[in-house]
């Protein structure tokens, strides 16, 4: 196979004021500061790429068949450019001491970067394009392909999700404080993901019939969030 570089969205140092510096390795670019502040950055994203940036890592999998843990292990090893940012506030501890607590970052990755990383998966199982297909059902014929991309055991799962809740410039700093409580918003998405994963495995396990259809229908009509039970459900 021959070689093909992978075609990164470019970072240009004027930006870094916006989107700060990456973390050594990588391509994470991690900025903290007010909701205000973060919603200039959001803006700012939007407009420099044209719309380009602006995915959240829920969203790949419109275009790539993996868990959000996957999006977060590409990250890691520095094979995905995303965009964090840490919404933080000063608080006072029982002892009189004022310390940084933070809460878990927003993190915005690029729409052509993901549909390279698609491509990628293409060229590793030898993928043929069929004209008539959707992106759905293409995505289930490469969800095999995408197992490589996921994390393999807990601790590498473990790993990809500290990276991405929390910089780790923080490391060991008693100053910075991460909020432990969850995140009812991003709790909500991720059974969201995991919905959406499931419907896809079964249409793949499943290859045909009428049980097939039902989850391929499902992944196109999507979902909705049922205020009642408090849970995603799908829109049969």
């Amino acid at each position: 196979m021959p070689f093909i570089q992978f075609p990164f969205i470019e970072v240009p140092q004027e930006l870094r004021r916006i989107v700060g510096d990456p973390t050594p390795g990588t391509r994470a670019y991690r900025r903290e500061g007010t909701f205000k502040e973060c919603g200039a950055w959001f803006e700012t994203l939007g407009e420099y790429y044209k719309g380009d940036v602006g995915l959240s890592t829920n969203g790949v999998i419109m275009f790539v068949p993996v868990s959000r843990a996957g999006v977060h292990k590409r990250i890691r090893e520095g094979k995905l450019t995303a965009f964090f940012f840490y919404v933080t506030h000063d608080e006072t501890t029982l002892f009189g001491a004022t310390r940084k607590a933070k809460e878990r970052p927003f993190i915005v990755v690029s729409v052509s970067e993901c549909k390279a990383w698609a491509e990628e998966l293409k060229r590793r199982v030898g993928f043929v394009d069929d004209p008539n297909e959707t992106p759905i059902e293409q995505s289930y014929r490469l969800l095999p392909a995408s197992k490589e991309d996921e994390p393999q055991t807990d601790e590498e799962m473990l790993a990809a999700e500290e990276f991405a809740e929390k910089d780790p410039k923080d490391k060991g700093n008693r100053k910075v404080r991460y909020q432990k409580e969850k995140n009812a918003i991003i709790e909500r998405y991720r059974q969201q993901d995991m919905q959406y994963m499931l419907a896809a495995a079964m249409a793949a396990m499943l290859k045909g019939g009428k049980r097939a259809e039902l989850y391929r229908k499902r992944m196109q009509n999507g979902v909705e969030w049922d205020k009642e039970l408090k849970t995603w459900k799908w829109k049969d």
